[in-house]
């Protein structure tokens, strides 16, 4: 190709002047019948040296470039793209004018495969018209290819429109390696992302996953929570099919909120056996119709297996009758060769261990550790009953036991504990004393405390000032010296005394909390914050409240409340012989009974939880352990114990919690014998089904590993770690694929645990059989999951340009909605050039001696030089 400039193109204009100038008198002063063969030569001659000396004070130059320069534009055409394929035509076709002289450009389209969609120096087609498979993004394939296309001896430009978002999501490397096959060949590549972001004023709905049991019992209550999102308010009906049927087994209409919506679906397991669902949503106004399905898989097994450890026959029969056909029981009664593995254990769904003291057992250590692993690890469920005798004892495995449980067994002293003494130094405890006999009573509480306790002390009238952080009450001659000094000021305001005691102690790690509010209760009626209100508060957070009233008889009522409201004591005094009847209540507690065998009533604290489902009320207990329920835990059922000191408690009766994956639940009432005499039929015999049915595990779980499948667009994960390794054991997997085919692989191990990948490119249910074997003993767990659309159809997806960045680094640039302009390297370019000043001067020259020759001689002359006569 060959381009020609001047230096000075406005000398160009020269020429028409002296043109004229030697055209005009031409026509004017030769006539017809004079011009002759020479004057015409020498005519035309003046012309040229006219024309010639124009160009060469113009600074006429010659370029020649030799090589070509080929851009091959790779377009994401995938599905994600399709909102801005008109915006990528644009961007093709700016690209092409900015591109250098002598250059072609010819168009890659790719979705999940691709195709050459314009030939290089055709015609460029529209993107919109590409033949691909729109339903994933494989970039590294598409510029894989693209790298072989280009001919030898060009300069070769890789421009690639992307959102950068590739459907596998761990092709990051891949794509790295494709721009640097690219580099290798000496091709040069520019990105230019493409924002493919769901746009603002989009209306889309699309079901996003579906979190569900996958392993279910009979009979037992499961739900399918269905996650949907949308970019707008939109009015949808969702509908849950089962099978093949073509009619919805539960249908729900509702509007969603803009973001994440759930719903929740019941599902039947009266039945026994594996069932296929599918939810799908439909809406009144949606942009994507290949997201609005989801399909999963729920299987339903039969009986519960059920390990009863117990000292007692009566409690198996019992249990088999509270249980009825829903369960297998292996029972050992009054025997110690308990399953002492978490390879024996794991096969059972509950484990109930009732009035038995588990020293007595073969192997107790390894049996409560397989407890331990087969409730925290495996999501069983460990159900106690009655007197495990766990009172008292400081025994390491008895503690493991005793750290799963939900309540605390034995002598309360022993636990960590703080006291706060909130203490009144308004103007009005001057009178008759009062302050005094406060100070006293605060310094008297004060040395009633173990030196391992902690203290706080607080002042309030119309201020509240901590006159002393939380110590320990080993220092108690400083801090009773700061009870001392405090002095008196103007205003009460006994709530917030309260609250800055409940904010201080709540973040405090003591697993016993005590208050002594110590007032003459006066201005409680003027109170912002009500104290009772605060009182009660701090009770439901495990902090209760005793108050010291100091002579007052118009604030004794109000105080009363307080101290009812926060489950302590209340005190008046009036003098210090008094203060020996002081103590904290539920804290510094000298019980001695561990079990109560007496009438003793139950009260409901919590009538809405799933145990209490058809219980109104519920018969006396004859006897219980007593106990206290852990920050943590739920207490159900609880009953009053008055003490023999005059105090009263709330020891629970029933209360769980979750521990690791599985929950633990304590009835401290016995499953059989005179505690439960009343509860062998009505109401009671229906609590102590539902605790059983209740406490069933979420999922089934029967082999001695844990099983995690992680799905990331186009690979699926399986790791599997082992409770107890073996260095013997070998691991399978058989994987069957959506269109039948299986593939079997032994699983790789890195010391811990036992992992597989795989692909999953393709939509459907995958199965996955997995065995664990070692000395002659194998463990199998069937699963399953499927894969309902494609990520590239997730319209949520997020898309930045970070990938590209990451992938072309150095090796080209990333623009961002600006088309780049690609310049070619000078190195590169075969580019000569020549300037034609000097030569057309030369030229000029030689026809002005040619014309001066023309004009002296004749033509005759001229043609005697060449041999001719005339």
């Amino acid at each position: 190709m060959k381009n020609i400039s001047f230096d000075n193109p406005y000398l160009l204009l020269v020429a028409i002047p002296v043109l004229l100038l030697l055209i005009i008198p031409y026509i004017i002063a030769i006539r017809k019948e004079n011009r002759s063969k020479a004057v015409v030569v020498s005519f035309v001659i003046h012309i040229l040296i006219v024309v010639l000396v124009t160009l060469a004070a113009a600074g006429t130059v010659v370029t020649t470039i030799m090589t070509e320069t080929h851009v091959y534009v790779v377009a994401d055409v995938s599905y994600s793209a399709n909102r801005n394929l008109d915006a990528m035509d644009a961007t093709i076709a700016e690209l092409q004018e900015k591109l250098p002289k002598n250059s072609k450009v010819g168009v890659v389209c790719f979705g999940k495969d691709y195709t050459l969609h314009t030939e290089m120096g055709a015609d460029i087609q529209s993107v919109k018209e590409a033949q691909v498979d729109d339903s994933a993004t494989n970039i590294s394939a598409a510029l894989n290819y693209v790298a072989d296309l280009f001919e030898e001896n060009v300069i070769k430009r890789v421009v690639l429109i992307t959102d950068g978002k590739e459907t596998d999501t761990n092709a990051t490397a891949e794509l790295i390696s494709a721009v640097e096959n690219l580099n290798a060949k000496h091709i040069y590549i520019d990105a230019i992302y493409m924002d493919d972001n769901l746009p603002d004023d989009a209306k889309e709905v699309q079901v996003s996953g579906v979190d569900v049991t996958h392993a279910t019992y009979l009979n037992h209550q499961t739900t399918a929570t269905v996650m949907l999102q949308s970019s707008y308010d939109a009015d949808v009906i969702v509908y849950l099919y089962q099978g093949e049927n073509t009619s919805p087994v539960s249908t729900y209409a509702t509007t969603l909120t803009k973001g994440y919506n759930i719903i929740n679906f019941d599902l039947d397991t009266s039945v026994e056996g594996e069932f296929d669902y599918k939810v799908e949503v439909e809406a009144t106004e949606d942009y994507s119709p290949h997201n609005n399905a989801y399909t999963f898989t729920q299987s339903v097994t039969g009986k519960l297996s059920v390990l009863l450890v117990s000292s007692s026959e009566a409690d198996l029969t019992r249990a088999q009758a509270l249980y009825g056909a829903n369960a297998t029981i292996d029972a050992y009664i009054n025997n110690p060769a308990v399953p002492c593995t978490i390879e024996d254990m794991c096969k059972y769904d509950e484990i109930i261990i009732s009035g038995v003291d588990v020293r007595t057992l073969h192997n107790y250590t390894a049996f409560v550790d397989a407890v331990d692993k087969a409730v925290s690890l495996f999501g069983k469920s460990l159900i106690t009953m009655g007197d495990l005798m766990l009172q008292n004892k400081t025994d390491d495995v008895l503690k493991q036991l005793e750290d799963m449980l939900p309540v605390k067994y034995g002598n309360s002293d022993q636990d960590a504990k703080i006291y706060g003494i909130v203490l009144d130094t308004s103007h009005s405890m001057l009178n008759a004393g009062k302050l005094a006999l406060a100070k006293q009573a605060a310094i008297y509480l004060l040395n009633l405390l173990d030196d391992n306790d902690y203290v706080t002390v607080i002042a309030f009238n119309g201020d509240v000032t901590v006159m002393q952080a939380p110590t320990k009450a080993l220092n108690r001659e400083e801090i009773a010296k700061t009870i001392n000094e405090i002095e008196t000021r103007q205003g009460t305001y006994i709530g917030l005394g309260l609250r800055t005691a409940f904010e201080l102690m709540i973040s405090q790690a003591q697993t016993e909390k005590q208050v002594m509010l110590i007032t003459d209760g006066l201005s409680f009626s003027v109170e912002t914050d009500a104290p009772h209100e605060i009182a009660f508060e701090m009770r439901n957070m495990g902090i209760y409240t005793s108050v010291i009233t100091t002579v007052s008889t118009l604030g004794a009522e109000a105080m009363q409340r307080v101290a009812s409201s926060g489950g302590g004591h209340f005190y008046p005094i009036e003098k210090e012989s008094q203060l020996e009847e002081l103590m904290f209540t539920q804290i510094a507690d000298d019980l001695t009974e561990s079990i109560i065998e007496k009438e003793s009533p139950v009260m409901v604290k919590n009538p809405n939880d799933a145990v209490m489902s058809g219980i109104e009320s519920l018969p006396h207990l004859q006897g219980f352990v007593y106990a206290k329920e852990k920050a943590s835990a739920t207490t159900v059922l609880q009953t009053e114990y008055q003490k023999a000191e005059g105090g009263k408690a709330n020891p629970p009766v029933y209360v769980y919690w979750s521990y690791g994956n599985g929950r633990v639940c304590t009835f401290t009432g016995s499953l059989t014998g005179d505690w439960v005499a009343g509860w062998e039929s009505g109401e009671g015999n229906q609590f102590l089904q539902n605790v059983f049915s209740v406490n069933t595990p979420k999922e089934r779980i029967d082999y001695p590993y844990t099983l995690d499948i992680t799905y990331d667009g186009t690979y699926s994960n399986v790791e599997i770690t082992p409770a107890t390794l073996n260095p013997y054991a070998t691991t399978h997997v058989t994987l069957t694929l959506p269109d039948g085919s299986q593939t079997t692989q032994q699983l790789a191990f890195d010391s811990k645990r036992y992992t597989y990948s795989f692909q999953t490119p393709d939509i459907g249910k995958y199965e996955i059989t997995i065995v664990y074997a070692y000395d002659n003993k194998s463990f199998e767990a069937s699963t399953g999951f499927h894969i309902s659309y494609s990520p590239e159809y997730d319209a949520f997806a997020i898309f930045d340009a970070a990938s590209l960045h990451e992938s072309i680094r150095n090796r080209g640039s990333v623009s961002e909605g600006v088309v780049p302009t690609i310049q070619n390297n000078e190195k590169e370019v075969a580019t000569y050039t020549i300037a034609f000043a000097i030569p057309f001067l030369i030229a000029a020259v030689a026809l002005f001696a040619i014309d001066v020759f023309i004009r002296k001689i004749k033509w005759k002359d001229i043609q005697s030089l060449f041999g001719h006569k005339a």
